[in-house]
């Protein structure tokens, strides 16, 4: 009873809120999704994205204790409308090449791994939006005791924004370039038919300024932030099929001291929510809950955001070779733009994966996202189609096809870009020594 008291602090002093907060984008991921032997386990049935192949999958090479696989994915596509706007529209060819580097320590007590990667894009003529963009990630799993396990994670890198995004200035001779460093810390206990979990995230983000077509300086340094997020969330099995379960979340959002007529965006808010894990019979498995979310502005210059909360994802499995899913997710985000507070996002999805051939994949998606901005009148309704295939023709090699179609409409007195933009590519990946 003790040993409990003292595990059920800890994850207390996990969930504590934090300086500054970001939001995560699930404080429940992993529900339903342990050892069949647990309460919690929802494996009776395994997609096709999930489903091991080990006759395709590539061979690490071995030092010692620790395990290197080594790849790069190199493609070429075309985009017929690289700055995402309605006219005029500029196409381009570009080659996507993605080194990287995977070293894992395997262990049923303690595992360790560290990713890093590349990710340079080259583009045949327009050459301002060449990238240059890496990451490096590293994470350990401690199994404390047959109940009780810590997971820590870091997040370091660079990275350009997609002139799709709706925060992406229309005038910027670049794409935006922005630096991420994260950290995460996840405790977990079960006693009994009761998990809790405690999760910590503190994120930074830094961007830099790009130029306009005359030389002018376009300021982004007014988006930089430190963001930090606690949630505490406790779950209990009534069965091996489904579990109810409870989240609590708070954050605080930070910026940079504001110099200029808009003043920082500092906010803090809060998720609450119920929802439930769950199989059902051999066919439909997943994760739904529902509550209010709320962000309460510092200044006020900014509105206040609040509304409705929805977040969940679930799969059917029509055949043991066909896997239906869908998503569903709102909540408040962040934006580039100035005037702005934030926006609230509700995003939708369906996709399926079908698995043609053991070493063939098709998979098609579709996703809806609405975008309800504060403080400014502006709603950007967005489409996204994608469609790709996957064939692994040994451990070593697999061949990708990918075709992306993206729109976008905006209305109100502020409204963004329409756009319209389809991009294709095909390419091969290399694993292994």
């Amino acid at each position: 009873m003790t040993r409990d008291i003292i595990i059920l602090a800890g994850i207390a002093m996990t969930a504590a809120p934090g300086a500054a907060t970001a939001q995560i984008s699930d404080a429940t991921d992993g529900l339903g999704r342990t050892s069949p032997s647990s309460a919690f386990g929802r494996e009776r049935n395994v997609s096709v994205l999930q489903r091991d192949h080990p006759e395709f999958d590539p061979v690490p090479a071995r030092i010692g204790t620790f395990e290197l696989l080594p790849s790069v994915a190199v493609a070429t596509g075309y985009d017929d409308n690289l700055f995402a706007v309605n006219a005029p529209r500029i196409d381009d060819a570009y080659l996507h090449v993605v080194p990287r580097l995977k070293i894992t320590r395997p262990s049923p007590d303690l595992k360790l791994a560290l990713n890093g990667q590349f990710d340079l894009t080259r583009y045949a003529s327009r050459t301002s939006e060449n990238q240059t963009n890496y990451r490096l990630d590293g994470s350990a799993q401690s199994i404390i005791s047959n109940a009780t396990t810590l997971e820590l994670s870091a997040l370091h890198g660079r990275f350009a924004q997609e002139r799709t995004d709706p925060d992406s200035p229309g005038v910027a001779q670049r794409p935006i370039r922005f630096t991420v460093s994260e950290v995460n810390t996840v405790l977990t206990h079960v006693i009994n038919r009761l998990r809790l979990r405690g999760l910590m995230n503190i994120e930074r983000r830094d961007f830099r300024n790009s130029r306009d077509a005359l030389g002018g300086v376009i300021d982004q340094n007014f988006r930089d932030r430190t963001t930090v997020t606690s949630t505490a969330i406790g779950e209990y099995a009534l069965s091996p099929s489904i579990a109810l379960f409870g989240t609590a979340t708070y954050n605080v959002r930070d910026y940079r001291t504001r110099i200029g007529p808009v003043p920082a965006r500092d906010s803090s808010g809060y998720e609450v929510a119920l929802g439930s894990s769950f199989e059902l019979g051999v066919k439909v498995r997943g994760s739904l809950r529902a509550g209010y979310l709320q962000q309460n502005y510092r200044s006020p210059f900014f509105e206040d955001i609040g509304g409705v909360l929805v977040r969940g994802d679930i799969e059917y499995f029509l055949t043991p070779l066909v896997t239906l899913s869908a998503t569903i997710d709102r909540s408040v985000n962040e934006t580039g733009i100035l005037n702005a507070s934030g926006f609230l996002s509700t995003t939708a999805s369906v996709r399926a994966d079908y698995e043609l051939l053991r070493n063939l994949i098709l998979s098609a998606s579709i996703e809806k996202e609405d975008r309800n901005f504060s403080n400014i009148d502006r709603n950007d309704d967005r489409w996204a189609y994608r469609a790709s295939g996957t064939y692994r023709l040994n451990p070593r090699i697999a061949l990708r096809a990918d075709m992306l179609h993206r729109s976008q409409s905006s209305v109100g007195a502020a409204s963004g870009r329409q756009f319209e933009k389809t991009r294709a590519s095909i390419g091969v990946t290399f694993s292994g020594l």
